[in-house]
């Protein structure tokens, strides 16, 4: 937001002399930004309310040094990752690209699948506070989260059963929400398999007729639909879902089929 400003009154006094001495600064610090974004993928792009002089004074200058600011950072999905990892300069930036990318994959897919996306976080972590400034060793563990991530390594000790892939992260949040019980019997498990389908099941019927549901003029529609998740819930009869705990897992799965909309409509 400070170089927004100072950029916002760089273009008021340029091209008037007076503004000569500023423009080194500007071009460096436009850079700096530039760089920050690509590494910690959460910057604004300096838009055109700094100025048409002012911007394409600046774009030239990232564009010259290698970097587009049109263009938005990798993502640790993009088939350019690992090309922008080995273009870091020592296992320390490495290092860093890596953990900011996996930071910045959980933050845009914590709501699909919460359960996960949480635990992928505390890995993370721990993985930093846990190893020091031992650039090697972390380099390996994150990478074993990058291929976890992108699907080309399993989880561990992942117990999810053998189920439709869309199932999956639904069950990770019934399971979180009964775990308040670690003595829950084989039946009371199945239950709980039985119940996540049943909702699901529901949620894809309800989307795939409604093309609209999350809309804000579906309101009704959505409180239908949360109501009868509610009830199979409750109606489940499972130990330790009373009423309160029946109304608060509703919640978070309505949620998580909000996020999860697109996946439900394709299955």
């Amino acid at each position: 937001m400070k170089l927004k400003d100072f950029l916002k009154s760089l273009e008021i006094i340029l091209p008037r002399p007076e503004g000569l001495p500023f423009v080194r600064d500007a071009k460096r610090l436009a850079y700096l930004q530039a760089r920050a974004r690509n590494r910690y993928r959460d910057g604004p792009v300096i838009g055109s309310d700094v100025g048409a002089k002012v911007r394409k004074l600046i774009d030239d200058h990232v564009i010259s040094l290698g970097i587009d600011p049109k263009i938005p950072p990798v993502q640790l999905t993009d088939a350019e990752f690992e090309i922008q990892i080995g273009q870091a300069s020592g296992s320390r930036a490495k290092a860093s690209e890596m953990e900011h990318a996996i930071r910045s994959h959980i933050r845009k897919n914590l709501e699909t699948d919460p359960v996960r996306f949480r635990k992928m976080s505390e890995r993370l972590n721990d993985i930093l506070n846990g190893f020091g400034q031992q650039w090697d060793q972390i380099i390996e563990q994150l990478q074993a989260i990058i291929d976890e991530l992108r699907g080309e390594a399993n989880a561990e000790n992942d117990e999810t059963p053998d189920i439709p892939e869309v199932y999956i992260p639904f069950l990770r949040t019934v399971l979180a929400a009964s775990s308040t019980d670690h003595n829950i019997t084989t039946d009371q498990l199945r239950a709980l398999h039985d119940m996540t389908r049943v909702v699901v099941d529901r949620v894809i019927e309800e989307v795939g007729a409604n093309r609209s549901l999350w809309s804000s003029f579906k309101m009704a529609d959505q409180d239908n639909l949360r109501s009868e998740i509610f009830e199979i819930i409750f109606d489940a009869q499972i130990r330790g879902f009373g009423v309160d705990e029946a109304e608060a897992l509703a919640d978070q799965l309505m949620q998580q089929a909000k996020a999860n909309d697109e996946k439900l409509r394709a299955s």
